[in-house]
């Protein structure tokens, strides 16, 4: 485990709400237990995975783990209107998954087309879950079609917000690289929350994402109490976890604005907490 993951002074229950496994079969198939992988990222300083994959895949995990996955039903949008999608997002929910992510749209994920959906995750009191920003790719060979990042923006989530605004949205990867209008959302929208998860908000300076959530050395409680705690890493594997990177970077930006224990509480499990309908 990476030295990160120590406790420090302020600790508290930690929900990751941003996994993945891949290939999204191995989440079942970890070497040993799975109550003694369980304790092991407990101890760790991680309580529970929101877990992202086919409904299916989640949903084994469930059955292997408990209530150590939080199941969330991942889907390609760029195979809208190729597939019964609204039939089987259903059918994740009734199955157990808690939310709906949605990834890699050919149109702007606030397109009209798509609003069936979003109304039934809203009647439902489910969770809409949005990747937003950049979207990596496999280089060695042309998307065809390309997913434009554009349509993946924060601006597209306020669009949808408005539209629908008792539906409980998580905005991932904080539209990076469109975080001033991704923190401008996730503030302004009282249903909208969002993670800085990813390998590149960890990667910029504190004093960056400082000036953001507590400009000239002003908290800002209204924008950080919408953030959850996130890392988009692979869990359920043998190996290192690598989430540690990700504690730290959470840590240090809290100490430096000077985060209540109320606020810390929100970001590290609070938020995921009222998002999913945990006790």
């Amino acid at each position: 485990m990476a030295k990160q993951t120590a406790a420090r002074a302020h600790d508290f229950t930690r929900i990751d709400v941003h996994t993945h496994s891949w290939p999204f079969e191995d989440a079942t198939k970890i070497k040993g237990s799975a109550a003694a992988y369980v304790k092991k990222i407990r101890a760790a300083g991680i309580d529970k995975v929101v877990l992202m994959a086919p409904a299916d895949c989640c949903l084994k995990a469930v059955k292997k783990y408990g209530d150590f996955v939080i199941p969330v039903a991942m889907y390609y949008m760029r195979e809208f209107g190729r597939r019964d999608f609204r039939g089987e997002m259903e059918r994740a929910l009734d199955g157990g998954c808690k939310a709906i992510k949605f990834i890699a749209p050919l149109a702007p994920y606030s397109d009209e087309r798509y609003w069936p959906l979003y109304d039934m995750i809203d009647h439902r009191g489910a969770v809409a879950m949005f990747h937003t920003g950049y979207l990596g790719f496999d280089e060695k060979q042309p998307e065809i079609p390309p997913i434009e990042m554009t349509h993946m923006r924060a601006a597209h989530i306020d669009a949808i917000g408005r539209r629908f605004p008792r539906l409980k949205i998580e905005m991932s990867h904080f539209s990076n690289p469109w975080w001033e209008e991704a923190w401008k959302v996730a503030w302004s929208r009282p249903n909208v929350y969002a993670d800085l998860s990813g390998g590149t908000a960890i990667n910029r300076a504190i004093s960056m994402w400082a000036e953001m959530f507590a400009p000239h050395g002003v908290l800002m409680e209204s924008a950080l109490k919408k953030v959850c705690f996130a890392s988009d890493v692979n869990y359920f594997h043998d190996g290192d976890h690598d989430f540690g990177a990700h504690i730290d970077f959470h840590e240090r930006l809290l100490d430096r604005i000077n985060a209540p224990a109320e606020l810390r509480e929100l970001v590290w499990s609070g938020n995921a907490r009222k998002l999913f309908g945990l006790k």
